[in-house]
């Protein structure tokens, strides 16, 4: 029985050795690659130094870590996610919000939001949808015959080709890993061998997961472009009429009038100096002298 207990433990000890081992020789051949200047924390278990060393690796190289992932990176396709912003005005926002859902539908794609605003003077709204990547320019076009007034465009996009074949990279050194931890753990008999294997292998497949969700949304962007649109009523869009009333103007055209008013008081009584006073002063001298003659002879008879 003892001998027995002592063959497990040393098959355990040995099957130990063997992961930790190998698990170190991976991690020496990956930080063969990585500058001297950026060691891997001795603190870190073997399979995480060997994660940091490539990701070092990709961040000296820029692309990856390896020849391959070089060359995959020089012939893969361009991936760019493209994204476009209109501002349109329409005569009516509920038939281009119906028009733009059948055009999604009909060029393959779908809606993703729409918002509608009630205002006194007609309805707004914003809607978001997405098509296939080679119909975008199509789309463009179609929303441009929707409107009276194209107000705003944007079109922009996001290349994401080096996140893409980094993940790539990244994935097939996961997958090696999760095949080496499945040959270990299918050859562990001891329990804490078992444990520690299945540890590493939880944290592996775990990874891989979140590589390709990460893989599968970026496809998913670029295959499809993002349309946002703002739909406003001509009525909105219009000016505010004041019914004519203009205050600056009202103001300048009162301003004027007081001075002309002060131009004709001003003149008037010049006039009436230069003119009315003398013409005044000379029609009354022949009246004066008439009543005082009138007067004195009054007088004179009087007396």
């Amino acid at each position: 029985m003892k001998r027995n207990r002592f063959t497990r433990i040393g098959y355990g000890v040995i099957l130990i050795g063997l992961l930790l081992a190998l698990l170190a020789t991976g991690c020496a051949s990956r930080r063969s690659i990585v500058p001297a200047e950026a060691p891997v924390p001795l603190a870190l278990s073997p399979y995480q130094g060997e994660v940091v060393a490539e990701k070092r690796a990709i961040a000296v190289t820029g692309v990856g870590a390896d020849s391959a992932t070089a060359a995959a990176f020089a012939t893969t396709e361009r991936m760019v996610i493209r994204t476009a912003s209109l501002d349109l005005i329409v005569p009516d926002t509920d038939k281009a919000l119906n028009e733009i859902q059948a055009m999604a539908k009909e060029l393959g794609g779908y809606v993703v939001s729409v918002e509608v605003y009630q205002y006194q003077e007609g309805r707004q709204a914003s809607v978001t949808f997405r098509v296939p990547a080679d119909t975008l320019d199509t789309a463009l076009e179609q929303l441009r015959a929707l409107a009276t007034t194209v107000r705003r465009e944007s079109v922009s996009g996001q290349d994401v080709t080096e996140e893409y074949v980094d993940l790539e990279s990244r994935l097939r050194h996961l997958e090696a890993k999760e095949k080496q931890l499945l040959e270990f753990l299918e050859k562990a008999e001891d329990t804490e061998a078992v444990l520690a294997v299945y540890e590493h292998l939880s944290q592996t497949q775990a990874e891989i997961e979140q590589v390709k969700g990460r893989m599968r949304f970026l496809r998913d962007r670029v295959a499809l472009a993002t349309i946002t649109v703002s739909l406003i009523p001509d009525a909105l869009a219009q000016p505010l009429d004041t019914g004519g009333w203009n205050l600056p103007a009202t103001f300048r055209n009162a301003v004027e009038t007081l001075l002309s008013v002060l131009e004709f008081v001003v003149e008037a009584l010049i006039y009436f100096v230069i003119v009315v006073l003398p013409s005044l002063i000379l029609l009354a001298l022949p009246m004066v002298g008439i009543a005082l003659l009138v007067r004195y002879l009054v007088r004179r008879r009087r007396r």
